[in-house]
């Protein structure tokens, strides 16, 4: 197995971005709404399998805001919604199933975030995301759920454990995974997060504020994440399309107490695939693109 494959096992198995990785620390009596807002834009990524694409290129580009609020129904119990919109485009002339390039998801979830047994944190969420462009939720859309459990054993060291899933409005795909792991305060400065699959960092804090964090990223949403095709060729015209890729990621970071977080940074995409079948998933086709560098902006509030 080549090394690029070797750091793609690796940067899934560490790290699969998904539509609930916030970490809900903006949840207090306090503040009621909270924003968030994350872009990446990749360059152009090569096609190289099967060789009838050889030489082609995708531009790809990611984004989603969600607006968040939340309500304390008791002393240790708040229930959060959220409403949010994930742009994504798939710029690729050649495309041989599709040539829809920007589509615009719906984002609504509900989540109960709980302090009520001592030292844990349990967030139970569930949500749908959904084609506006066509408004049928039959078609396009995407039911997930969220059990996230995070304990705190010492002031420094905490235990993650729970599932993530989703299934499309037609159960013909779906996916669960297990949530799985720890952060750690190393020292004053340095701070782990292994936390699968919603993140992976190692973080350098300069300052209370300034830090520094080297992490691996996804990118297609949740792992094999179904979307609806736009302008479908032939036996595609209702397909489905799936997009994989992981990278690693070097940011610099200002965050606050209070949950605002503001940051740029950039990395290295190790190439994936992208999966199309039609309606039934049938015809299916894997296209296979190469390494390609990307850039990344956030911003998160409270108010």
């Amino acid at each position: 197995m080549k090394a690029r494959h070797l750091l793609s096992v690796f940067g899934f198995c560490l790290y699969a971005n998904s539509l609930s990785a916030t970490d809900y620390c903006f949840v207090d009596k306090k503040h009621h709404w909270h924003f968030e807002s994350d872009f990446a834009a990749m360059s152009n990524a090569s096609f190289y399998r099967p060789s009838s694409v050889d030489n082609t290129q995708m531009q790809y580009a990611e984004g989603t805001s969600s607006l968040y609020y939340n309500h304390f129904v008791s002393e240790n119990n708040a229930i959060v919604a959220q409403a949010g919109l994930n742009y994504t485009h798939v710029g690729w002339d050649k495309n041989p199933a599709f040539s829809g390039e920007n589509y615009y998801y719906g984002i609504f979830s509900v989540s109960l975030v709980s302090y009520a047994i001592e030292r844990w944190r349990w967030i139970v969420n569930g949500g749908i995301s959904f084609d506006i462009t066509e408004w049928n939720v039959g078609q396009s859309g995407v039911y997930y759920a969220l059990l996230w459990g995070r304990y705190q054993y010492t002031q420094n060291f905490a235990f993650h454990s729970g599932f993530f899933g989703y299934v499309s409005s037609n159960a013909r795909n779906g996916y669960m995974l297990p949530i799985l792991g720890c952060d750690w305060w190393w020292t004053k400065s340095w701070e782990f997060k292994l936390v699968f699959p919603l993140e992976t960092s190692v973080n350098y804090h300069f300052t209370r504020n300034w830090s520094s964090s080297l992490m691996f990223t996804t990118f297609g949403g949740p792992y094999r994440f179904p979307r609806r095709m736009h302008e479908g060729i032939g036996v595609y015209e209702d397909g489905i399309f799936e997009i994989y890729s992981n990278g690693v990621e070097l940011d610099l970071r200002y965050a606050t107490i209070g949950c605002l977080r503001a940051g740029v940074g950039g990395g290295y995409n190790f190439g994936g695939w992208m999966e199309m079948k039609d309606s039934n998933n049938h015809h299916k086709q894997y296209y296979k693109f190469d390494a390609s560098g990307y850039g990344r902006a956030y911003l998160n509030f409270t108010f």
